[in-house]
């Protein structure tokens, strides 16, 4: 899936060579009293004791964190910044971010952005109506995997599922730039800060031995965090509920990730059945057989034996000899788009998207008809070009459901056929 997003964008964009590229906000440092101390119940030598942490029943939408940020390092450059009382909502578990120092001189703290345009001004972004009031799911004991979710009735293709805030974000550079301790102390109180701390270290671990030595706070974000992106850089975020889904190779249902808003949404990526458990993938779609089974046992401790990998050796070959061919031909595409040979490359598109479909790697094929309206257009097909964004349109509207369609390129598309 990330494989196949990031070759619809660059095929977009590509074959956009008359648009203007958009201008981008730049955003100041906040001013704080930024206090380079360790607050809460983990005092440490190092570090001297913080003064009482604000009112976690702050409703001064102008202040966005109720302790003062408490930093690390050698200079001092990671801190960790909570808002206990986040978000307003119904089932509000806190946040915790674990981000450079606003004033680091290694490079520039993504904190003011987030502050900015997530905290501050939460108010005036969108909000979605998470399906909380009588979720489609409920958490049972599943054999062999601990505890996962679901479905109670059937949820249609596209569905949302569940809104989720993340409690801890952390820069993913951040285990790599602190000593260990104080990297582990960190985490440990950005944790410790949040209303109900049990509700994140009651979730599962990787290792197979509780003394080996590992804190659970970290063995915690290590299994259970979602790499994303924040304000330009690298992130692991850590979503409670979410957390409760277990994985499989051909999962039921898909993730979308908002960096505006710090939410993940699950979608159903098809129909899910009643009794049927609610599954994504942790690993990134696209991957061949043995390219999965190690990346899930080196950063999640377990090997898959979902239907996709419990399959007749010939279907495994068979599907991993798919997405082999996938990942070659959209290699191809993008070079014909290079060449401007548009022609050949929706050719070869057309080959791409019928391995993709029989791989069943895209819930929709919204992507696929708006790379092909493009390639289209790019090459002077002009029918050609308002057919596929019609069918985009109509893809993109019927798996949404009309509810996100600031995820796809739904304006740009009514605004092409709109021209054509």
């Amino acid at each position: 899936m990330v494989f196949l997003t990031s070759l619809a964008t660059t095929v977009i964009l590509s074959a956009q060579v008359a648009s203007a590229s958009s201008a981008r906000d730049e955003h100041g440092f906040s001013s704080h009293a930024w206090n380079e101390c360790l607050p809460g119940p983990l005092v440490h030598p190092e570090h001297p004791a913080c003064p009482t942490a604000f009112s976690e029943d702050n409703n001064d939408p102008n202040t966005p964190w109720t302790h003062p940020p408490s930093c690390t390092g050698s200079d001092a450059n990671y801190c960790v910044f909570t808002n206990a009382a986040f978000p307003r909502t119904r089932g509000r578990h806190g946040i915790s971010i674990i981000s450079l120092h606003p004033n680091a001189t290694t490079s520039p703290s993504p904190i003011s952005s987030i502050e900015e345009s997530f905290l501050i001004s939460s108010s005036q972004h969108h909000h979605i109506a998470e399906p909380d009031s009588d979720p489609p799911y409920e958490v049972r004991d599943i054999h062999s995997k601990g505890k996962g979710l679901v479905a109670t009735r059937l949820i249609p293709r596209g569905s949302v599922l569940m809104v989720e805030h993340a409690a801890i974000v952390a820069d993913a550079l951040f285990p790599i730039s602190v000593r260990r301790d104080q990297g582990r102390l960190l985490l440990q109180e950005a944790i410790a800060r949040l209303p109900n701390p049990d509700e994140i270290l009651g979730l599962a671990t990787s290792s197979k031995n509780p003394n080996a030595g590992v804190p659970a706070a970290e063995d915690v974000l290590k299994t259970n965090s979602f790499t994303v992106t924040v304000a330009g850089r690298s992130h692991f975020a850590l979503f409670p509920r979410i957390a409760r889904i277990n994985h499989a190779c051909d999962p039921s249902a898909l993730t979308k990730f908002d960096g505006k808003t710090l939410t993940n949404t699950v979608l159903a990526f098809r129909d899910i059945k009643p009794g049927e458990e609610i599954s994504i993938s942790y690993a990134d779609f696209g991957l061949t057989s043995q390219e999965r089974q190690r990346t899930l046992l080196q950063k999640w401790g377990f090997k898959c034996t979902c239907s996709l990998c419990s399959a007749h050796p010939a279907e495994i070959a068979a599907s991993d000899a798919r997405r082999l061919e996938i990942k070659e031909l959209g290699e191809q595409v993008l070079q014909h788009v290079e060449k401007s040979d548009f022609s050949k490359a929706v050719e070869v598109n057309e080959k791409l998207w019928n391995a993709v479909s029989a791989e069943k790697l895209v819930s929709h094929m919204g992507d696929h008809f708006e790379v092909m309206a493009r390639l289209c257009l790019a090459a002077g097909d002009r029918k050609g070009a308002k057919e596929y964004a019609r069918r985009a349109l109509a893809e993109l509207n019927g798996f949404y459901h009309g509810a996100e369609a600031e995820w796809a390129s739904v304006g740009e598309l009514e605004e092409l056929v709109a021209k054509l």
